[in-house]
């Protein structure tokens, strides 16, 4: 395999910001990428996520040739009451890389991560518009399950649409037998 076609994935620094910002503007430019559109992925939006990620969850990016081609983010709302939920998941995978597995093994990459790191994590949230099949299917086959609807949430080009909660669980812990 040429070596500028190995994707490694590995965690975000504050560093990646600039590459990331470029990711999410590309990302955002097509129909339904992200929920913010071109103008909306500012400087002080990505330090914030970046920095969250990094103080109070996981931040991965996926590197290709030694350019940022996807990254994906999730963090802790930062309540006590919440504290076994990870939310604010974001996932950007630019279109040349896009149907590769890219999302997949970073999606894989981050529940592991969650699962060694944060062992207080049962739960890891996401949405996702309605429209967007691929995603779900994907999201599903991970193991994350669709917990209702928001109906009318989100305002695309094709009108208002509903807005999918879903949620990863964590499996119980492995308890071991006790024989006498």
């Amino acid at each position: 395999m040429v070596a500028e076609n190995v994707i490694t994935i590995r965690p975000s620094t504050p560093a990646d910001a600039p590459a990331v910002r470029a990711l999410y503007q590309r990302v955002a430019r097509e129909s339904g990428g992200i929920a913010r559109q071109a103008d909306e992925v500012t400087d002080d939006y990505v330090q914030h996520f970046l920095h969250q990620a990094h103080a109070q969850g996981v931040g991965l990016v996926a590197e290709r040739g030694g350019q940022i081609i996807a990254e994906i983010h999730t963090y802790a709302a930062g309540l006590r009451i919440f504290a076994h939920v990870l939310g604010d998941l974001t996932v950007a995978v630019d279109a040349s890389a896009q149907g590769a597995g890219v999302g997949r093994r970073l999606f894989e990459s981050l529940l592991t991560t969650v699962q060694t790191k944060f062992p207080q994590v049962s739960r890891v949230e996401l949405t996702v518009r309605e429209s967007n099949v691929r995603a779900i299917a994907l999201y599903e086959k991970l193991g994350f399950r669709q917990e209702g609807r928001f109906e009318g949430r989100v305002a695309g080009m094709h009108g208002l649409e509903a807005d999918i909660p879903m949620a990863w669980h964590a499996p119980p812990p492995t308890q071991v037998l006790q024989t006498s």
